[in-house]
């Protein structure tokens, strides 16, 4: 049971006002909502990018607080990735740009005609992986982007010079 099942439309629509989440505006008309009325393809699409975008920001926040768990804060309190010795600033921004292009433009690119559907399909199965086995299949998916960034980094590193005066 849901906390809306015993909401009305009126409370509905406040609730999604109050929460600053930006939601489709059809999901806020209240004549639409009594009517009863199916969902149509184009409303389903955008609702799809509309919870996707939170489904990111959820998976973001979730990965900077695990970081958080692992390898502490930096100087300046901020959020890190340590891998070997490179330690790297991370941010929810950087966290969901990863995700954009890593994750879901080959998702939107395989099934071009679903657009965020199919995104919001995946993001909401992972999340139930990780609810009902403990899967860190996506912590362990944004660790290798980052790891093979760092690994970058190492490989790239400018040595200095043997004599410095």
């Amino acid at each position: 049971m849901s906390k809306f099942d015993d909401m009305t439309p009126e409370q509905i629509t406040e609730h999604l006002k109050g929460t600053g989440v930006s939601v489709p505006e059809w999901m806020l008309n209240i004549n639409r909502m009594k009517s009863g009325d199916k969902v149509t393809r184009a409303e389903l699409l955008e609702f799809a990018e509309c919870l996707t975008e939170q489904l990111r920001a959820q998976v973001a926040l979730l990965y900077l607080i695990d970081c958080k768990k692992r390898f502490g804060v930096g100087p300046n309190r901020q959020e890190i990735f340590m891998h070997e010795n490179v330690c790297m600033e991370i941010s929810r921004d950087v966290i969901e740009t990863l995700l954009k292009f890593q994750v879901e433009a080959p998702l939107l690119e395989e099934r071009p005609a679903d657009r965020y559907i199919t995104v919001m399909q995946f993001y909401q199965m992972d999340e139930r992986k990780r609810e009902l086995d403990g899967s860190t299949w996506m912590r362990d998916f944004i660790d290798s982007v980052f790891i093979d960034g760092a690994k970058v980094m190492i490989e790239s590193a400018v040595k200095p010079a043997k004599n410095l005066h």
